[in-house]
């Protein structure tokens, strides 16, 4: 019985043994940065995979896709409040310029956001920015002044506008914009504290207060990798 117990318990640390070897041994991505980076990999197995550099949400009339895929990760817009409608105006007879209305409606406040479909890994965005183009509507009734802008999270229910998780808001002046020309902003996603970079459904939100009928046009809607010079 004795002679049996030793050697039991020899089998267990031997084996305690190999499975410790065999954890220093784990392979996988290494880099932090990358979307599949695993944080138990001793030795890097050059499996790293990257994000587009550029992910575009809305432009001219057009919505995204996650690295251009508008199958199974297409952008969706969602209302909370306000209203969203897409403006055309014609330039010339062959051209035709397209832009996105965000306004307060009937209300006074306005809150939207751009949903992926089936969440994606973006870890390697945190060195890079949310970028948009924005003008003030031209209406009677001014327009907002200060829009608060927050990028991904993660929804908690399949429902559109219950809570979900998100970066606390960055906020940006109107005053600085005009009703003829549209104004670059440039936010680096390290501005937005909180952010949830590996789990990401929720891309980016844009909430105002104002009068009724007030609102801002915005076009080129997307996100940029430090990766990608200008």
């Amino acid at each position: 019985m004795k002679s049996f117990a030793i050697l039991f318990t020899t089998a267990i640390l031997a084996t305690g043994f190999y499975s410790c070897n065999k954890e220093t041994d784990r392979k996988g991505c290494t880099d932090p940065t990358s979307a599949n980076y695993d944080p138990r990999a001793i030795e890097d197995d050059e499996s790293c995979i990257y994000n587009d550099a550029e992910q575009s949400i809305w432009k001219d009339g057009q919505r995204g896709g996650w690295n251009n895929n508008l199958v199974e990760a297409a952008f969706r817009m969602e209302v909370c409040n306000g209203e969203i409608s897409e403006l055309e105006e014609e330039v010339d007879s062959a051209t035709v310029n397209k832009t996105l209305y965000l306004g307060t409606g009937g209300g006074t406040s306005h809150l939207s956001y751009f949903t992926i479909i089936n969440e994606r890994n973006a870890r390697d965005f945190r060195e890079g920015s949310f970028r948009m183009d924005v003008r003030v509507a031209d209406t009677d009734d001014g327009s907002p002044e200060f829009v608060k802008l927050f990028i991904s999270g993660k929804l908690w229910q399949e429902e559109s506008c219950l809570p979900f998780r998100r970066s606390e808001y960055v906020e940006i002046s109107t005053h600085s914009f005009n009703d003829s020309t549209f104004t670059s902003i440039n936010v680096p996603i390290l501005n937005f504290s909180q952010i949830m970079l590996a789990h990401v459904d929720v891309v980016c939100g844009i909430e105002f207060e104002g009068e009724r009928s007030t609102g801002i046009e915005v076009n080129n809607i997307r996100w940029v990798a430090n990766k990608l010079e200008d």
